[in-house]
């Protein structure tokens, strides 16, 4: 008897050390619609696992959506997240306390097409919602805004809202303040372009591009994106070339948040004026 007990508790103790990161498990969004073939990779990691409505995300977690595929995931602070078909995206890192008002969290898009409504404002001095990109960091408060990926560019439309707008290089500080029905590119290597106003034709091209995804929704040429009915309009900052490989290397995103490094002010205030250095909040 006593044997039996010795050896029970030698198991057990041998299951807690071995699974010590399963009850820090957390799930912090569950797909509420699925259209088509989308799959999750668990931390990033083969294989991929074909995802169905109500099944959760993680930190960690990769969501991938094929042609004519959509998935639509709602976190845990009713933020949602839509992506059009042929796209991919890491829920790097999501903690939600809504009893100390505190988020943190960090999405980043490595192709395609991505439709974001964070409609929860936590009131910090920084912001707590973060999408990345190849080119890009984008800190978001209260807003409503597609993010779309390109090989050498990431063009950003913002619906409503603010957004804090920037390369992800820390040789290139120069923050943009993007406001409602307005959009940006920020290229490879290179400070946020100007605002440009958002019309409701070009709101209406995006639209139709959640449900088609970036090559099926229209003609591609070097200039941009241009309507399927030819004549009617551009959307401009545009797209690449469709023979251009929109694939990245970079799968596997750990589930923990690197602090953002403060970027020092240029030297010359030279830059035009809705552009900002980061040396405060936004």
């Amino acid at each position: 008897m006593q044997k039996n007990l010795f050896h029970g508790v030698i198991a057990f103790l041998l299951l807690s050390l071995i699974f010590p990161l399963a009850a820090h498990a957390a799930i912090v969004g569950h797909f509420t619609k699925v259209q088509g073939d989308v799959d999750l990779l668990k931390a990033g990691k083969l294989p991929a696992i074909r995802v169905k409505v109500k099944d959760g995300v993680e930190p960690g977690d990769i969501v991938r959506t094929k042609t004519k595929a959509r998935a639509e995931l709602t976190m845990v602070d009713n933020s949602v997240i839509i992506l059009a078909p042929q796209s991919r995206l890491a829920v790097a890192d999501y903690v939600y306390t809504p009893a100390n008002g505190e988020r943190r969290a960090v999405i980043r898009l490595f192709r395609g097409l991505v439709h974001t409504v964070v409609s929860h404002i936590v009131k910090t001095e920084q912001p707590n919602f973060i999408m990345e990109t190849h080119t890009a960091t984008i800190g978001i408060r209260g807003t409503n805004f597609y993010t779309l990926l390109a090989p050498a560019f990431t063009s950003i439309y913002l619906v409503q809202g603010t957004l804090g707008v920037h390369s992800n290089l820390p040789t290139v500080p120069a923050l943009l303040l993007l406001h409602s029905m307005q959009l940006t590119q920020v290229p490879l290597g290179k400070q946020p372009f100007l605002a440009q106003p958002l019309t409701p034709a070009m709101l209406k091209v995006l639209e139709q591009l959640m449900h088609t995804g970036l090559v099926a929704g229209g003609l591609l040429s070097p200039q941009g994106l241009i309507s399927p009915e030819p004549g009617r309009f551009q959307l401009p900052l545009g797209m690449p070339s469709p023979s251009v490989d929109q694939r990245y290397q970079q799968q596997y995103v750990p589930p923990t948040l690197v602090p953002q490094p403060q970027r020092p002010a240029p030297s010359a205030p030279s830059s035009p004026s809705n552009i900002h250095t980061i040396t405060g909040p936004y």
